[in-house]
């Protein structure tokens, strides 16, 4: 952007620019804290302190460019999208969802940029603004579980397929020469991500034509797919021949790594052979020289007009929060609590209950009938703090430190009537086990008359529910028993015993 200048202007346009982003980190500066503060505990997206230096070094690199680059006039479009992005920062900054606030504090950032810099010169820098969305460690909760299980899914079938005896549960599976689990690490996720920032780079400098970007991108999000399913396998393969003497420590990272590495490697080989010359991105950028520039006084105008279109947003989310506040309580369920068929109990010894942290009110109560035994646990987060939200992936039935005791052995969805309910609801379903019996869990939220069992529809009730400052409980629900026979109906179990009518 050094090269954005005449030489009447020299000194003050990079002074500009680099006081936009200064602009955006003063009055946004939780947000990036967040940012960084992922960066630095997460291996996966460590690539955070590097993407503004790569954006700058995509525009640095491509020297045939330069010299027609100039500030023009500013572009609405680019203000707009400050607008637009304010405005989901805004939303998601109520609901405590920090991924759409860091997506739109970026977007923020590239639409100011967009907006000094006008139409014309954004257009040619359009791919290098874009890049800066990959500072935003985002898709490494959402791609896990699925990850997690094609992994398990490749292994198990290609472990069958060479002739080995495989039983499987769930993530684990058992061999004869030992036991195996697919956790976070083999789910290849960083392989993954690290893959789509390297190919999005590599495409951008190697090819000049839309297409072939695009294309090499999509195979460097199914190359690493499919090589962490053989990786996977190879390790297993290892240990189980060497008699789970090797790849069970630490060189079960190393393996892995250097298989990253050489399947990379081979990827960007085989991809020079359809690199753009050097003449196909001289012609592709070739345009109109406009040698104005900014006044200094128009400089000063653009710059305050950013600053404007920054601050009104966390501004008017101070205003907004400062008028509502959740309440705490958590309401009665009548069919558990009024029934008198339920008969309130001490807690059994399961050796699993459900337990969330940030909470600040919960109830975990303990109802039987006859033979059936069943938990219900409710949770209420109040007006909510950053990583202490009702919807949040860190909530998970299963705590980091009791996998080794507890595993799923299925998840799934299922409708679930509740009495005197006008309509059924979808909760989440899953079967976990541990300490020799199998625990039936039954979840679902529930924001004031709404239920639902979707994190993105929760997060939709909850910031309605705080535009119209309706302070009604918002609770996470959680139903559980102990099931009694292998073969017992999940759904059917759940649903039967609730729906035991008062006589």
């Amino acid at each position: 952007m050094i090269k954005l200048l005449t030489k009447n202007n020299r000194t003050t346009a990079p002074v500009y620019i680099v006081l936009i982003l200064l602009f955006s980190i003063i009055i946004f500066f939780d947000t990036w804290k967040s940012l960084v503060e992922i960066w630095i505990r997460s291996d996966t997206f460590a690539h955070g302190f590097l993407v503004i230096p790569g954006s700058l070094w995509l525009i640095w690199q491509n020297k045939s460019l330069h010299h027609q680059l100039s500030v023009t006039t500013p572009s609405l479009l680019g203000i707009s999208f400050i607008i637009l992005n304010g405005l989901f920062w805004l939303f998601s900054s109520i609901t405590q969802t920090l991924v759409i606030q860091q997506l739109a504090l970026v977007g923020m950032l590239i639409g100011s940029y967009w907006f000094y810099l006008g139409n014309s010169t954004s257009r040619k820098i359009i791919f290098p603004l874009f890049f800066l969305y990959f500072m935003v460690p985002m898709g490494e909760e959402q791609l896990l579980p699925p990850l997690m299980e094609y992994t398990a899914d490749f292994t198990v079938a290609l472990l069958r397929h060479t002739g080995i005896t495989v039983y499987r549960e769930g993530l684990h599976f058992s061999l004869v020469s030992g036991n195996w689990s697919v956790v976070e690490a083999c789910s290849g996720i960083r392989y993954l991500i690290a893959s789509i920032t390297l190919g999005t780079i590599y495409a951008y400098i190697t090819y000049s034509k839309a297409y072939k970007r695009i294309l090499f991108i999509i195979i460097s999000i199914i190359i690493p797919v499919i090589a962490n399913g053989f990786r996977a396998y190879m390790i297993v393969m290892i240990g189980h021949l060497s008699g789970m003497k090797l790849a069970t420590g630490v060189d079960h990272i190393v393996y892995g790594a250097l298989f990253f590495a050489i399947v990379i490697f081979i990827l960007f080989f085989i991809g020079s052979f359809w690199k753009d010359s050097t003449q196909a991105f001289d012609k592709k950028h070739t345009i109109n020289k406009d040698k104005q520039t900014y006044t200094k006084q128009k400089n000063i105008i653009v710059l305050m007009a950013i600053g404007v279109s920054l601050i009104v947003w966390p501004y008017s989310n101070q205003q907004l929060q400062s008028h509502y506040h959740a309440q705490t309580t958590i309401p009665e369920l009548p069919f558990l609590a009024k029934n008198t068929q339920w008969e309130q109990v001490d807690a059994p010894d399961w050796g699993w209950r459900p337990q969330f942290n940030g909470v600040s009110t919960e109830s975990l109560r303990y109802f039987k009938h006859q033979n059936y035994t069943i938990g219900f646990y409710q949770t209420n987060f109040g007006d909510e703090q950053q990583g202490s939200e009702m919807v949040n992936m860190k909530n998970q039935l299963i705590k980091h430190k009791d996998r080794n005791t507890w595993h799923f052995i299925k998840q799934s969805t299922t409708s679930l009537q509740l009495p005197k309910s006008e309509k059924a609801i979808t909760v989440d379903l899953a079967e976990i086990r541990g300490n020799n019996q199998d625990i039936i869990v039954a979840k679902w939220y529930q924001l004031g008359h709404q239920n639902t069992n979707s994190p993105y529809l929760a997060k939709l009730y909850q910031l309605y529910k705080r535009l119209t400052l309706d302070t009604s409980p918002e609770i996470y629900n959680v139903i559980f028993t102990k099931k009694r026979n292998i073969q017992d109906n999940s759904a059917i179990i759940i649903e039967t015993i609730i729906n035991l009518k008062e006589k």
